[in-house]
């Protein structure tokens, strides 16, 4: 039985996953140009040949179902850790109709969240969806980063909708009323932000997050939609406290352990705002409770747990479709 892996990159997590079940990768490409210029080659020569297809998203689909299509008897297995599911409702007519008729060739799903599968399930009916959650790559137990300040980070890449952009708005809010808290920003979302404050540091891309780690004490993910960000559970791993919306995967994490507190009702910059400022005003043996609990939870999602876990609900997806 050959299993083939098509991705875009791909994620760390999805890679340590990929690497349990086959040595056969393929790239399909990371934006439109290169995912039909991909295709259309592999029309004429495919790389490999696949009985099962494993996609690293949706993206994945028009090269998995090629694959099928050259293999009738082929299975496609998505790994749902995108938007996929969510942009589905919210697309035009024509593309919604598209993204319907490309799920309609798969034939299982394992998602990273709760909150994916029940998204899933709209679309993807009478098929069973299983849940493995990913593990947090830079995860730095040995830190114990301090909880008596004011400084905020955030880590994640330019996309639009995790709203960084409101973070911003909402530390901008901070300051206006007299606090005085630092946000520092990882990653490619500092390539799109103009904004100039004192307050603001634009880090980029390091290979050392753990610098910032050891220098906040709160970290805030005020996606539109993440389905479940590694970089709160790396942030967690240091004890920092972290703050999602509820369109964040970690929040029915949350809820299972009481830290609903912890979570935003909306993403907007002033209920971003009000949250920080009401778990910034909390005593700091409160903040010290809460912090060794966020690294607990992360150290149940470790990379040997999870990758472990990975492979035993792939195998049971193979035995449950008859391979």
């Amino acid at each position: 039985m050959k299993i083939v892996f098509i991705h875009q990159g791909p994620h760390p997590v999805h890679a340590a996953f990929a690497e349990t079940i086959t040595d056969k990768w393929e790239f399909y490409g990371d934006n439109r140009k290169s995912i039909i210029k991909i295709l259309f080659s592999s029309i004429i020569k495919d790389k490999y040949r696949a009985d099962v297809v494993f996609s690293e998203g949706g993206l994945g689909l028009p090269l998995a179902i090629l694959k099928k299509i050259k293999n009738p008897r082929a299975k496609i297995i998505l790994l749902n850790a995108d938007a996929f599911f969510y942009l589905i409702s919210r697309s035009i007519f024509p593309k919604k109709l598209l993204m319907k008729f490309l799920l309609s060739f798969v034939d299982h799903i394992i998602t990273v969240s709760k909150m994916n599968k029940r998204l899933a399930s709209k679309y993807f009916k009478s098929r069973d969806i299983k849940v493995v959650h990913p593990f947090g790559v830079n995860v730095n137990f040995d830190i114990s980063c301090p909880l008596d300040t004011s400084n905020i980070l955030f880590i994640g890449s330019h996309r639009a909708d995790k709203r960084f952009d409101n973070l911003v708005e909402a530390v901008k809010i901070l300051n206006d009323d007299n606090g005085n808290f630092q946000l520092y920003l990882i990653g490619s979302c500092c390539d799109i932000i103009e904004e100039k404050h004192d307050w603001l540091h634009k880090i980029g891309f390091t290979k050392h997050p753990e610098k910032y780690f050891s220098r906040c004490s709160f970290y805030v993910h005020p996606a539109d939609f993440e389905p479940f960000p590694v970089s709160v559970l790396e942030a967690m791993s240091a004890g920092i406290i972290p703050i999602v919306t509820e369109n964040t995967g970690q929040s029915e994490v949350f809820r299972e352990h009481g830290l609903d507190f912890l979570i935003l009702k909306d993403n907007k910059p002033k209920t971003i705002a009000e949250k920080i400022m009401r778990v910034y005003n909390r005593p700091l043996h409160w903040k010290r409770k809460i912090s060794r609990k966020c690294k607990d939870i992360s150290r149940r999602f470790s990379k040997e747990s999870q990758v472990k876990e990975f492979k035993e609900v792939f195998n049971k997806t193979l035995e449950e479709l008859g391979l």
